[in-house]
């Protein structure tokens, strides 16, 4: 199947070149699939004329970069993970992760595929082990890699009750496969979702990244 290979061209075109430490054609399609949503974040980023810059937990610029393959805490020593810095001239920094946790308007803490929030916030949260904030999100992805099955009315109506808890900022579902009641679903409630995305669907992925980009446009003109 093509499908991993286009996954990870993608994912290294997005780290211009830095080795990847973690992530190769043998590692589960659902951590490529989220590290390949993360790149197109970084594409609409950069589109948008921000500078992208790779920090491990230190702050350093990393010899490998070390994705999550499962869901952590933000301040985790479990690995160097890594992340990677925008930064729009003349806005706050905001940080890009794959698979942390966030918390709440509950306190809870909720998993994000793909989040990007302030760098004030991550800071913060990194010094005092703690969990970011979900209204410090600026944008969340959640990610669903399904190859031989389809994408349930279930996990549409899950998306839409995290949303009561996960609040502020563009949240976003996207998927492998195409679900016409989840796509039905969400249309009724206005959120944002792309289903039946890969890189094989270029029309779909470039959909997607205009929407990150508009994101990124509201950021760049919003107050400080």
């Amino acid at each position: 199947m093509p499908l991993r290979p286009n996954l990870l061209t993608e994912i290294d075109a997005a780290l211009a070149g830095l080795p990847k430490a973690n992530l190769n054609s043998a590692s589960a399609g659902y951590d490529l699939y989220e590290a390949y949503i993360w790149a197109l974040v970084l594409r609409a980023a950069r589109n948008e004329g921000a500078t992208i810059r790779f920090r491990d937990r230190h702050g350093n610029h990393p010899a490998n970069f070390w994705f999550r393959t499962s869901p952590s805490n933000i301040f985790s020593p479990a690995h160097d993970y890594c992340h990677a810095e925008i930064d729009f001239p003349g806005r706050p920094l905001l940080e890009a992760h794959v698979g942390i946790f966030v918390a709440g308007r509950s306190h809870i803490a909720h998993e994000c595929d793909v989040a990007v929030l302030y760098k004030s916030e991550a800071d913060i949260c990194r010094t005092s082990n703690v969990e970011p904030r979900s209204s410090k999100l600026v944008l969340a992805v959640e990610c669903k890699y399904y190859l031989n099955s389809g994408i349930g009315i279930g996990l549409g109506r899950s998306f839409l009750g995290l949303l009561n808890d996960v609040y502020k900022g563009d949240r976003y579902f996207v998927g492998t496969a195409e679900s016409p009641s989840v796509k039905t679903l969400f249309a009724a409630h206005r959120k944002n979702n792309e289903l039946g995305l890969t890189p094989l669907n270029t029309r779909r992925e470039a959909r997607l990244v205009s929407r990150f980009e508009t994101t990124f446009d509201h950021f760049k003109s919003s107050r400080p």
